[in-house]
């Protein structure tokens, strides 16, 4: 019976697997070398897949979500930057009604009319000045029209004279003077402007208007004058003034009709168109709105005279 029992110990030792004596080893190494090349091989895959998995747990441990701090923070940094935006923009917009209130202004109440009166101007110059000016182009050479330009322009040096002392300018009042003596003689009546060429005095712009503006005299309020075009109540009286100073003005009044006044005023004013023809196409052209940019125009060049009639 003994012999029996033995028998069948031996037989369950030699035929249970590995994984039943490695309980009893010392080491899983052990065990693997004294059961060949399977039992390695699959110890190398398990030690394989543990490894593994070890990287994955690991890689899931490096791996954190973002906390409920960090998905707030972002949006409160995005509602702080937009404020801030916010803010910055009423300060530009600050900044762009200033520079506008600091350019020239000048009150219009009389809009309704004016538009009127610029319409009808610029009718006139379309339908009648620039055709006009275009035939007298045409016939009468540039040296002729250079001429008589020079004329008109020494007849107005008086006017400027007077306007140049009134502003307390004395050089320009006395070098004024000086054309007008030297032009009208060495320059037979001024056909030529000799002072210009021969002493270098170049003409010095004024007129009644820049004088009332010499010291401080607002436009009050914007004209739109037919024939004559953009001016204000201010310069609608200097242009009053500069003709009390014209010299053909008390001669027409004594030898001249109205006609032949008017006919001088004319041949005047289509003289100097001449050399003009075509800037205020370019200028129509380039504006958005023709009424508003010839007025702040005007203005801007009126207030540009005034200034250097203080200098």
């Amino acid at each position: 019976m003994k012999l029996i029992y033995n028998f069948i110990l031996i037989s369950v030792l030699m035929l249970c697997p590995a994984s039943l004596r490695a309980d009893t080893s010392s080491t899983a190494m052990d065990t693997a070398q004294s059961h060949g090349p399977e039992t390695s091989m699959a110890t190398q895959i398990l030690s394989d897949a543990n490894s593994d998995t070890n990287e994955v747990a690991q890689k899931q441990l490096e791996f954190t979500p973002p906390d409920e701090k960090t998905i707030i923070v972002l949006p409160q940094r995005n509602e702080a930057e937009a404020k801030e935006a916010q803010e910055a923009a009423p300060a530009e917009n600050e900044t762009v009604t200033e520079a506008e209130e600091e350019g020239p202004r000048i009150h219009d109440p009389l809009a309704p009319v004016n538009k009127v009166m610029y319409h009808f101007n610029d009718r006139l110059y379309f339908w009648v000045l620039k055709p006009v000016t275009q035939v007298y182009s045409h016939i009468i050479p540039e040296d002729f029209r250079i001429i008589f330009g020079n004329v008109y322009d020494n007849l107005w040096a008086p006017s400027r004279m007077l306007n140049n002392l009134l502003q307390l300018r004395f050089k320009a009042a006395g070098n004024e003077l000086i054309r007008f003596l030297f032009n009208s003689v060495a320059g037979i009546a001024g056909t030529a402007d000799v002072a210009r060429d021969a002493l270098g005095i170049k003409k010095q712009e004024a007129d009644f208007g820049q004088t009332l503006g010499h010291y401080g005299i607002g436009h009050c309020f914007y004209l739109v004058l037919p024939v004559f075009g953009p001016s204000s109540l201010r310069d609608g009286i200097g242009l009053a003034g500069d003709g009390l100073m014209y010299p053909l003005t008390y001669v027409s009044s004594s030898d001249l009709t109205f006609g032949e006044s008017t006919g001088i005023y004319a041949h005047e004013k289509v003289n100097d168109t001449s050399f003009k023809i075509g800037d205020y196409e370019s200028f129509k052209e380039s504006a958005i709105d023709p009424y508003v940019s010839m007025r702040d125009a005007f203005v801007q060049h009126r207030k540009k005279e005034v200034e250097e009639s203080k200098q």
